[in-house]
């Protein structure tokens, strides 16, 4: 293992130890562990350094044999990815060049991601770069699903077993005497897998340019819809959470961590409210005239209520109660786990299409993008959805 890599085990290890005691509102000794995070940073920086500095030096001015530079390489993916998905439109064929990266686009069926990749049916997965690229588009959007317990699917249908709450306890018996017998109940969670997706027209002028990429084309508009179809799904799921209008405001948050949860769910909780919500706690001061939300101190963009990160939404995705009486304005605010209440349940493989024929009429090929996952509560008592009046 590289001396970077090491270097940044310790920095996960500590990041986690400095979010525990914040959780406990240990503030004095987090901030030593944040000095220590610190230097530990610092240490990766200059040994990552080295690291690439010297691998630099090794390969100056060499180029491998039957490869092509670095800096062409992506170029060279992309036209062949491009002359594979359209090859049949154009009646193109690959260079010797093109064939010697074909590998890298279509795996052997049985690689993960990329079973059944079929090209004669044209249809292929995504590549693994291409892929990665796709993810980098969506760390733009607040993507619930991370928030989620993530499943794969392996089959559009399946189920998982699960075990409630137990309140039971050991029978006292007496030496001899029959000790006495329970019974233990399961349950099962049951998921049917839902096909989304999107068709992109492309005009076929576009595509005579084959060095283009195409899935800076295609993949923006895809991540944005698959972000908002998620998203959907997990807040239908939120909403139907029986919402009460405590009178106490804020306090009424700390009495939902204090009370309302149990105890091994408010330790780890995240409170998601949108941006009126969000306004209204940045808002609030102690009797000291001190804010009441505190800076993480192993991730300073982050902000924490009693040590609870604090998740803040768009008004118009997780929305305001307006419909009271004297015009009162709620603001949402849902406590708790989400990774206990709601399973999100992938079938892998992001995969496109593509069909010349239905645009014909316009000179365009069209490209098919879909999704498949499906969402499902587990445990309804790991959130609690609260609508606090915040005089707006």
């Amino acid at each position: 293992m590289k001396k970077s890599d090491e270097i940044k085990n310790q920095i996960t290890q500590v990041r986690a130890e400095i979010e525990t005691l914040q959780s406990a509102e240990k503030f004095d000794d987090a901030a030593a562990k944040a000095k220590e995070l610190t230097d530990l940073v610092r240490e990766y920086n200059t040994v990552k350094a080295m690291e690439d500095s010297d691998f630099s030096n090794f390969t100056q001015g060499m180029t491998p044999i039957n490869t092509i530079a670095d800096k062409n390489d992506k170029k060279l993916i992309n036209r062949t990815f491009n002359k594979l998905v359209f090859g049949q439109v154009f009646n193109r064929t690959l260079t010797d060049e093109e064939k010697s990266v074909v590998d890298k686009i279509v795996n052997a069926a049985g690689t993960p991601g990329q079973v059944g990749a079929t090209p004669a049916k044209g249809g292929y997965l995504i590549p693994t770069e291409q892929f990665a690229q796709l993810l980098e588009f969506r760390r733009s959007y607040t993507a619930l699903k991370s928030f989620c317990t993530i499943r794969a699917a392996g089959s559009r249908n399946g189920q998982q077993p699960t075990i409630g709450e137990e309140d039971g306890t050991l029978t006292n018996f007496e030496e001899l005497n029959e000790i006495a017998q329970s019974d233990l109940d399961f349950a099962q969670i049951k998921y049917a897998v839902k096909d989304y997706g999107d068709i992109i027209p492309i005009a076929n002028q576009l595509l005579e340019d084959v060095d283009i990429d195409l899935m800076s084309v295609i993949g923006q508009r895809f991540a944005r819809k698959a972000i908002n179809t998620e998203n959907a799904q997990i807040l239908a799921i939120i909403n139907a959470l029986t919402a009460t209008v405590p009178t106490t405001g804020y306090k009424s948050i700390q009495t939902a961590l204090n009370k309302t949860l149990d105890p091994a769910i408010s330790a780890g909780a995240t409170i998601f409210t949108n941006q009126t919500g969000y306004d209204y706690l940045d808002q609030l001061t102690d009797s000291n005239k001190r804010p009441l939300l505190t800076a993480s101190l192993a991730d300073p963009t982050q902000y924490l209520f009693k040590g609870r990160r604090i998740v803040m939404l768009k008004d118009t995705l997780l929305a305001n109660d307006t419909t009271t009486e004297a015009g009162k304005t709620l603001a949402p605010f849902v406590v708790g786990s989400m990774s206990d209440l709601i399973h999100f349940f992938d079938r892998v493989g992001i995969e496109i299409a593509v069909s010349t024929e239905a645009g014909f009429t316009k000179n365009a090929t069209f490209v098919r993008a879909i999704e498949r996952f499906d969402v499902q509560e587990v445990d309804s008592a790991a959130m609690t959805y609260l609508k606090l009046d915040v005089g707006a």
